[in-house]
Parts: structure tokens; sequence; C-alpha cells
């Protein structure tokens, strides 16, 4: 356990040296902005005369602006692992610490633990940040952003787990374009998905859409499903507690996947 401790704060180090963490933290600055623009709503807004109710407009404007975020905060994870292992493979630097008493499975979860806790800080911020702005212009409550940023959390060792172990396989313009479009894709086939569930429609997704959101993570379904409870007139709480069952068993499976590609790859010495 010391070993991998002593691992991860090495890797950690290693992500903040990267340029890809001085483009998450003009991200993060950007999507700041982004969100202090989009909530600075006036709570009087009205339609054909008649005034929005506050808590209703609330009710929709928080949750997707939250939801955007939160999917930010896995693209940045995602990117972060694209080749935070593969890159020192290539360098020959992973043979130095696996010439120590390492195996190849902590070292390789470590890396991928020091860009999550690069991505994750980063998220704190912004989703933390999102939250209380919300909160103090909208009234909502922080509970369904706690939730939801467990979720994300989650989501995030997904798709970062997932992100290092395809770097070991393919180059990392082809896991960087996986995730660019994959990512956004899986996340708004979930929206999608329990949007079309929570209002009882009886239209379903294309087959591919349905495919994603029926099989893959549901990255979107539990982050919108918690910050469904910002808006009265939506009881989604049947659908996060399965949804979070889901996503601990693909968080499982990503980070196995993962330990084994690392027992696979060839490290030169």
């Amino acid at each position: 356990m010391r070993a991998f401790l002593v691992l991860a704060i090495e890797a950690t180090r290693d992500a903040l040296r990267r340029r890809f963490a001085l483009a998450l933290a003009a991200l993060l600055a950007l999507s700041l902005l982004w969100v202090d623009t989009c909530t600075d709503v006036s709570p009087e807004l009205a339609l054909d005369g008649q005034q929005l109710d506050p808590a209703l407009l609330a009710g929709f404007v928080a949750p997707m602006v939250f939801s955007l975020m939160a999917l930010a905060v896995l693209w940045g994870a995602g990117v972060l692992a694209s080749d935070h292992l593969a890159r020192p493979i290539a360098e020959g630097s992973a043979a130095l610490w696996l010439a120590r008493p390492v195996s190849r499975a902590a070292w390789g979860g470590a890396r991928v633990a020091g860009a999550l806790v690069v991505a994750l800080a980063a998220g704190a911020v912004l989703l933390g940040g999102t939250a209380l702005l919300l909160a103090h212009r909208h009234g909502v409550a922080l509970a369904p952003a706690a939730v939801a940023w467990a979720a994300t959390a989650l989501g995030a060792v997904v798709v970062a787990a997932l992100a290092a172990a395809a770097s070991l396989a393919i180059g990392r313009t082809a896991v960087l374009l996986a995730v660019a479009v994959g990512v956004p894709l899986q996340f708004f086939a979930n929206a999608l998905g329990i949007a079309l569930g929570l209002v009882g429609a009886d239209a379903s997704l294309p087959g591919a859409l349905a495919v994603l959101d029926r099989f893959g993570p549901p990255l979107g379904t539990t982050v919108f499903a918690a910050t469904a409870a910002w808006n009265p007139h939506v009881d989604a709480g049947w659908v996060l507690v399965p949804a979070f069952g889901r996503l601990a068993l693909w968080a499982g499976l990503a980070t196995a996947i993962l330990l084994g590609a690392c027992r696979r790859v060839e490290v030169g010495r």
C-alpha cells in the first residue's frame, strides 16, 4: 500500500507538470465564467405576460448547467489519462519504476490514480462553484449536487481507466478522439433515455443510442437523476439507485480491464 501511495503521488506530480493540466485549468476558469453568466438569470422572468415560477425555472436551468459541468469533468479525466500510462512506457521511464519490487498492476493503477486526483480536484472546484452559484441565485439545495458529484467521480474512474487501458493498444490521437466523441455521446444517450423515461413518452431512442443507454456506463443517468431533485415536478429517485449500481459495476469492470492490460503490456528495459 505504501508503494502504491508513493507511486500515486509521483503520478500526480507528473500530471500537474503536463500541458494537459494547464489546459484543464483554462477549461476550469472558462467553465466557471460560463456558469456565472448562465446562472445570472432573473428569477422574475415572464412568458406571455405570465410570471414564471422561480422554482420551476431553477428546476430546468440548474440540472442542465450542473450536468454540462459534470460532462466537462468526465472529459478532463479521460484526456489526462489518455497517455499518462502509455507515455512513460514509450519513453522508457516505466522500466525504472518496475525495476523495484513493484508490480505492473500497482504501477499502472497508481499512474491512473494520479491523473484522477488532478481531474477530480479540478472537478471539485468546478462543480462546487457551480452548486454554490445555483444555491445562491436559484435557491436549490446542495444535497443533490453532492450526490451528482459522487456520481461524476465514479464516472471519471470509468472513463479514465478505459482511456488508459486503450492507450496501451492504440495511439494517443485515437484515444483522444474516442474520449472526445464517446464520452459526450454516452452522456447524452443516457440523458435522452432518462428524459423519455421521466415524461413517460412512448417514443424510444434510435438503435445505437438505445444500446448505449441500456448497456453502456450510465454516466449521464446518475447525474441527471440526482439533479432532477431540483425540479419540483420530477421524481427520479427510482432511477438513481439502480443507475449508481450499474455505474459501480462499470467502475469495477473498467479497473479490471486496466489492471489486466497493465499485466500484459511489454515494458522495454
